[in-house]
């Protein structure tokens, strides 16, 4: 059995009447400052929207590329359905794993997962899905066209934007992408993107480089590398747990070393080693409590500064969603 001990690590609400209050509040005159309980609802929120406008940008652009004679799409990315702010902070601020849950919900890792597809030369010498869907399994020169149509270039090459508030970002490059970033936001899509990250919704501020954090992290860091392993942070061990289900994968479905039961048996041991390690270790230093309270006081400073782009976030998220929903519609972009 494979151990993660010894391997180097390498160097993502509850409150939806709070958050209509503090909508219906951001109508007449934000409270200054800005609360913890407020902060965390209209971020939700924000961020939630953000993933809204996304979705609509996808589908906006797909049918684009429909009426340019495309009919095959790759499969489309997954987003919670009703997120927390666990879900959209992600393990990077809430990192503490539940070692009581069952082994494939403390890290959300396991083998046979549909949406993590390895490739493999087959015996035509042609490359081999694992998880094949209809995109996947067209031509070479068929993908092309489409990320072309669809992106702009072959290779889906971004544009980088400097806005003026929050630095550097990124757009599509051009095609049917472009032309749904535009449609839906007016054609001042950049402004959008300075808006969501002044809104939180997108980007970040450098809570992480904060001297607490790294003191909270190297001490978890000793800590697991007294229990045997060496990674500097958490999410580094989520990585090496995830690069292990895909070895897993792999010895199920292209090595056929082993069966899909054994391959789950397997991971399963090594997660809940881990995570019973990782879970005193946080415990010993604190780690995510002191993750979430940088987070959040970084967070409401920066958007204390910025309150009136913070609370109308989510109309102008909600009047993108709508120009979808007409485009959709009609048919026509």
């Amino acid at each position: 059995m494979s151990d993660l001990r010894g391997l180097r690590g390498r160097a993502a609400l509850g409150v939806p009447a709070l958050l209509a209050a503090a909508l219906l509040a951001a109508c007449a005159e934000p409270p200054e400052p800005i609360d913890r309980a407020t902060a965390e609802a209209v971020l939700a929120d924000n961020m939630a929207s953000a993933d809204q406008v996304q979705q609509a940008l996808d589908r906006v652009a797909r049918l684009c590329v429909e009426h340019l004679g495309f009919t095959v799409h790759p499969l489309a990315a997954e987003y919670e359905p009703d997120p927390g702010l666990d879900d959209l902070l992600g393990p990077w601020v809430y990192s503490a794993p539940d070692p009581s849950l069952p082994p494939g919900e403390i890290y959300g890792l396991r083998v046979d997962n549909p949406n993590i597809t390895l490739m493999y030369e087959g015996d035509d010498g042609e490359d081999v899905h694992t998880e094949p869907d209809p995109f996947s399994e067209l031509p070479q020169a068929d993908r092309d066209a489409y990320n072309e149509a669809y992106y702009g270039s072959p290779g889906m090459e971004a544009e980088i934007v400097l806005l003026p508030d929050v630095g550097e970002s990124e757009r599509a490059g051009g095609g049917c992408m472009r032309e749904a970033e535009d449609a839906l936001a007016d054609g001042a899509y950049p402004d959008y993107l300075n808006h969501a990250g002044l809104a939180g919704a997108r980007g970040g501020t450098d809570w992480e480089r904060d001297d607490r954090v790294a003191e909270a992290r190297a001490a978890w860091s000793d800590c697991m590398n007294e229990r045997g392993y060496d990674f500097e942070e958490p999410m580094h061990l989520r990585d090496a747990l995830f690069s292990r289900s895909g070895d897993l994968k792999a010895a199920w479905q292209i090595e056929q070393s082993m069966s899909l039961e054994e391959a789950e048996a397997a991971l399963a041991e090594e997660v809940l080693a881990a995570a019973g390690d990782d879970a005193a270790c946080h415990a010993e230093t604190g780690l995510e409590d002191v993750q979430v309270e940088v987070f959040w006081e970084y967070l409401i400073r920066y958007v204390s500064g910025h309150e009136e782009a913070f609370y109308s976030f989510h109309r102008r998220a909600e009047d993108m969603q709508a120009r979808a929903q007409e485009i959709l519609a009609d048919g026509l972009l």
